[in-house]
């Protein structure tokens, strides 16, 4: 999700309003396509996915994209992948350990140690095993990812209505200073109605939909948060120019990449019980 400049009260409308939603009309079928069709071109989306965000990642954090730490994190990325789209989650999860070690052991720490390979390695990655893992293993997966789209669609058009239509105390101003309590509330009542409506409309469990909804509403927002702490640190405005409008991929997926975790972790705790 991008960053929210416009959330709170008296601020200007967004730029860019015609690129953005026309960036959304191409974006929104392509994901609910990919999710529906599932097999090998869903498994490719994410993986590709995935190596953009690496790219961006190590541009924010390397200073420079095409760096050592990008093509041994995009290894790590693509034998992850590999791993969980067999249903070989234990697998990809050690591959991502694993190569998260040997780029924190590599050279490119040594001549950056601001690096954080382990970490990129673990917040762009973990979210696409656990994103193959929910539409192609969890029972229901189809349904459960686009309720996850969707969700996260609406807690981010919720946290911009709600933060500009109330305003109001800000949810943490060092952080993210356009970003209020009351857009935080507005993510989360959107999200979580959002999955009230689904499940009514296409049918399903009402009250547990209504709670991944809002699940997914927090992470998404914790999200946000985390790539606006990042890039703050690294003292970049967008993560990238991917999409015109919205900025680059990780400043769109920020709060998919917690939303997924927090949704297949809810989904696998709930299913094995």
């Amino acid at each position: 999700m991008s960053e929210r400049k416009a959330e709170g009260t008296g601020s200007p409308p967004p730029p860019g309003l015609a690129h953005r939603l026309l960036t959304a009309l191409i974006l929104i079928p392509l994901a609910l396509g990919s999710v529906l069709l599932g097999g090998r071109l869903y498994v490719g989306v994410i993986a590709a996915m995935t190596i953009f965000l690496l790219f961006e990642w190590t541009r924010i954090v390397d200073g420079a994209e095409l760096q050592r730490g990008f093509f041994l994190l995009s290894a790590t990325a693509t034998s992850a992948c590999y791993f969980a789209a067999g249903g070989e989650v234990i697998a990809a999860i050690l591959a991502t350990a694993l190569g998260g070690a040997l780029a924190t052991g590599s050279e490119w720490t040594k001549t950056n140690p601001q690096s954080w390979p382990a970490a990129g390695a673990a917040y762009i990655v973990l979210p696409a095993i656990a994103a193959l893992w929910l539409r192609l293993e969890a029972e229901d997966g189809a349904r459960l990812t686009i309720l996850l789209f969707l969700c996260v669609w609406a807690s981010d058009s919720g946290a911009y209505l709600f933060g500009r239509l109330i305003g109001g105390p800000k949810l943490a101003p060092r952080i993210s200073p356009a970003k209020t309590w009351a857009g935080a509330g507005g993510a989360f009542l959107c999200a979580g109605a959002t999955g009230l409506a689904f499940a009514l409309l296409f049918g399903g469990p009402a009250l547990l939909f209504c709670f991944y909804g809002g699940t997914i509403g927090i992470a998404a927002v914790l999200g946000d948060l985390a790539e606006s702490s990042l890039k703050r640190r690294y003292g970049m405005k967008d993560s990238g120019g991917a999409f015109p409008g919205h900025g680059g991929v990780l400043d769109r997926l920020d709060g998919f990449l917690f939303a997924v975790l927090a949704l297949a972790a809810s989904v696998l705790l709930l299913q094995s019980s």
